[in-house]
């Protein structure tokens, strides 16, 4: 499944955004590391409400990448494509996920267009195999008309690695042997150059890890009620986030530190919260 991604390529043929885009290097401690600081001061109530207006926690598992995660950027010079790359490895690693070495296979891929509605169109149109074995939920947010389309394909796997998609015969479901859990398979963000001009690497890099490695998504109505890097592009929120904010990092930290991927979304949602509180991973 990991492989479709690369049939994006053949639609990629897009312009360099201008040299006056933003470019910053991102938010290290001495040792070159990020840090994940400041969780222990949220309130319960605080974490909790963010994360149900960042989360679907009604139904399913909240799903993380198992396997190893290869960013790729297009659009971008390559001075601007390696900053964001390297963004998104740093913010991975720093919170437990798991980082693929340099030369991999692409599985969460930032597609920077002159028109992402049209490119999508164009996608769809040509059956593109980013749309395969997604869920009527991940098809609604790729075709939803935007300046910015994000999606992910997610399955269940069992505890020998079996796989259900979304699509399975609901007459002739597929054997799964034990606990299941809810696995990101890959991710995709198509995004207009002109909503990303003026914003630097770092806060381009850091909205991407939200709303890819997380599944994270701005609320449709209303503005966050916690600083977050997902109210980049939210016209009511001046100035935005420089960077990723310490919720961000709680919520971020707390899914890949789960010890059991097995709960269903409220008992995962709840436990993560408390480690936001707590400064503690449950």
């Amino acid at each position: 499944m990991r492989a479709r991604l690369a049939s994006l390529f053949l639609l990629s043929s897009f312009a360099a955004i201008p040299l006056a885009y933003a470019q910053e290097a991102p938010k290290q401690s001495q040792d070159g590391n990020i840090v994940v600081t400041g969780q222990a001061q949220k309130p319960i109530k605080k974490a909790q409400r963010y994360i149900r207006q960042v989360l679907d926690t009604q139904d399913g598992q909240l799903a993380r990448f198992i396997d190893p995660v290869c960013p790729l950027v297009i659009g971008l010079p390559e001075r601007f494509k390696a900053s964001i790359e390297d963004r998104i490895r740093t913010v991975g690693s720093a919170t437990s996920v798991r980082m693929a070495k340099e030369k991999c296979e692409p599985n969460l891929m930032i597609v920077f267009a002159e028109d992402s509605d049209a490119l999508i169109q164009l996608m769809r149109k040509r059956r593109n195999a980013a749309f395969t074995n997604l869920d009527d939920g991940a098809l609604r947010d790729a075709f939803q008309k935007g300046p910015i389309h994000a999606w992910r394909l997610v399955v269940t796997r069992d505890e020998v690695g079996n796989i259900s998609t979304g699509n399975d015969d609901p007459d002739y479901p597929p054997m799964m042997e034990g606990d299941t859990q809810a696995v990101t398979i890959n991710a995709v963000v198509v995004m207009d150059r002109k909503v990303a001009l003026g914003k630097s690497v770092r806060q381009l890099g850091d909205y991407v890890v939200m709303r890819t490695l997380v599944g994270a998504k701005p609320p449709a109505k209303g503005s966050i009620a916690s600083a977050s890097i997902l109210s980049l592009f939210d016209p009511n929120v001046a100035p935005p986030p420089t960077e990723i904010t310490d919720m961000d990092l709680g919520l971020l930290a707390g899914l890949y530190h789960l010890r059991n991927p097995n709960e269903q979304a409220s008992d995962q949602a709840w436990r993560i919260s408390r480690g936001m509180v707590s400064g503690k991973q449950r």
